[in-house]
């Protein structure tokens, strides 16, 4: 008898492990795809996301494997942080997903400020974007990128410098004054 109860609490204590070190898979839902997981690489305590300075860096796991904002070098990337509560966040992916289909080099990561990845999955068929809507569930990128009011985007250069920071919702007419300040 002790041997058997023995044999059910390592069989219990397995299980438990076993749940809690699995990840959440990547999504798409419908044209979106969403990173359930996303890390933090640069972690330098002291320094603010600014223009000119290297863009801190992260990664972000979609269907298709595990991407790195560094790995975009050489191509114009915005970052778009966001959340699902926010209205000016959700008037503006649509004016996104319109430079994004209008400029193919163009990448666009629309990183989610704390919310979970059931929300973000339900918001994405209400905006039908096809960029990537990055979980940040414990808003770490963000606090890393010096984040405080949605939405915030910043324009990274092809050289994976921040060229330019924009707090509040992008019209078209900003955001092309603001990609025309990318290099």
């Amino acid at each position: 008898m002790k041997r058997l109860i023995i044999f059910l609490s390592l069989t219990i204590l397995l299980a438990a492990c076993t749940q809690t070190s699995q990840t959440n898979p990547p999504l798409v839902v419908g044209e979106t795809p969403i990173a359930t997981e996303s890390t933090l690489i640069d972690r330098k305590p002291d320094w603010a996301a600014i223009p000119g300075e290297r863009a801190p860096d992260f990664s972000y796991t979609l269907p298709d494997g595990v991407h790195k904002l560094s790995d975009l070098q050489g191509k114009p990337v915005i970052i778009n942080f966001w959340a699902t509560w926010c209205l000016p966040c959700v008037e503006e992916m649509p004016t996104l997903e319109a430079a994004r289909r209008a400029n193919p080099d163009l990448v666009i990561l629309a990183v989610n400020r704390s919310e979970s990845t059931e929300a973000i999955s339900a918001f994405a068929p209400k905006v039908g974007v096809s960029f990537p809507l990055i979980t940040d569930r414990d808003g770490v990128i963000g606090e890393r990128y010096g984040v405080v009011n949605l939405p915030t985007t910043f324009f990274i250069n092809r050289d994976g410098t921040i060229a330019v920071r924009h707090v509040g919702a992008l019209t078209s007419e900003r955001l092309a004054e603001r990609l025309a300040e990318v290099k």
